[in-house]
């Protein structure tokens, strides 16, 4: 079990840095003095902890840590909106591949994938961490 927290670290590290470039973006427009909306502030705001809390989890998971878990929970919905899913580099398939219309293939797998990697999560935070 503890394997599989180590391989789910490992996509968080790849989701971190895959985002990097995007979050790096984020960062220098909220410390410009650009004008933005109550929203446009909300969501670089949400995205950046997003990405910051990547490497929390990934790093926790590691160790591994039921913290680790319980910033991926806290990370799901966040994960959805900005679409940094742990399995998120299948799309590069498209690119090799030079399919046609691989978004709509590729997009529920790495969906499902992403729910399964959910439904794996608790049972391991219930089998390891139950007190």
């Amino acid at each position: 079990m503890k394997w599989v927290l180590r391989i789910f670290a490992l996509l968080d590290l790849i989701g971190f840095v895959y985002s990097f470039n995007f979050a790096l973006i984020q960062i220098n427009s909220l410390l410009s003095n650009q004008p933005q909306t109550g929203g446009q502030f909300f969501t670089k705001i949400i995205f950046v902890l997003l990405w910051f809390s990547l490497m929390a989890s990934a790093i926790s998971l590691i160790i591994p840590k039921k913290i680790g878990i319980i910033i991926y929970y806290f990370q799901l919905l966040p994960r959805l909106l900005f679409l940094v899913l742990s399995f998120g580099f299948i799309s590069y398939l498209s690119y090799v591949f030079k399919w046609q219309d691989a978004e709509k293939f590729l997009m529920p797998i790495i969906i499902f994938a992403e729910m399964l990697r959910t439904y794996y999560s608790y049972l391991i935070s219930q089998k390891l961490f139950r007190k």
